[in-house]
């Protein structure tokens, strides 16, 4: 997993390649954090190189989601390959995430 960020002025895309499973969801996560931290601006997650995503990557997912709101800031993820997102749907979390088809709709719904 790699995680590659791209910072702008109103907000942030972090793009993730790889894999996000057992194995690496905990670093998923600190990383992730560790930007939102650091930046403390809304958090875009572009999943276009993201293969796979298991329980634990989706435990991760809502972590994250969930620092976002309690920090009032926008939160969402786009461009979700098929299996990704299946992943997404069979387990209901496109239905408490924002998920977005690409760059430019997700960065369009930004409520900066």
């Amino acid at each position: 997993m790699k995680i590659t960020p791209e910072n702008f002025e109103k907000y942030t895309i972090l793009t993730v390649e790889g894999r996000v499973d057992a194995t690496t969801a905990e670093n998923f996560y600190t990383q992730t954090a560790e930007f939102l931290e650091k930046d403390n601006k809304p958090l875009l997650l572009d999943f276009s190189n993201l293969e796979y995503i298991s329980s634990a990557g989706l435990r991760s997912v809502l972590k994250i989601a969930k620092n976002c709101q309690t920090k009032h800031l926008f939160f969402a993820c786009f461009a979700l390959q098929k299996p990704v997102a299946d992943v997404f749907k069979f387990s209901g979390f496109n239905t408490i995430i924002k998920i977005f088809a690409d760059k430019d709709s997700a960065i369009a719904s930004l409520t900066c």
